[in-house]
């Protein structure tokens, strides 16, 4: 295995692990939730809320950039790889 193919890798593992983390913090966040609004802390437990969704945002955010990083490192290290895309020269101005 190549170095480049090795870095993105270890980029995509290091997602996943994120990706795990977030996943505990919104089971915590989830059951503090829960016994906020029992306790009829409403406010509180908005804010609780409020947690839940940014980690539930980070967390597709980060599997869709980790499912275009693995997309992007198959297609760049496979035998099939196809040629690069030159820039059209319809628009460079001729000095």
């Amino acid at each position: 295995m190549n170095v480049q193919k090795q870095i993105a890798q270890d980029a995509t593992s290091q997602i996943a692990c994120a990706m795990e983390h977030i996943n505990w913090m919104r089971g915590v966040l989830h059951v503090l939730e829960d016994r906020l609004k029992q306790g009829h802390d409403d406010h509180y437990a908005t804010v609780a809320n409020l947690a839940i969704y940014n980690a539930d945002d980070w967390h597709n955010q980060l599997d869709s950039e980790r499912e275009s990083l693995e997309t992007r490192t198959e297609a760049a290290f496979s035998k099939t790889e196809p040629a690069p895309r030159f820039a059209s020269n319809e628009n460079v101005a001729r000095i």
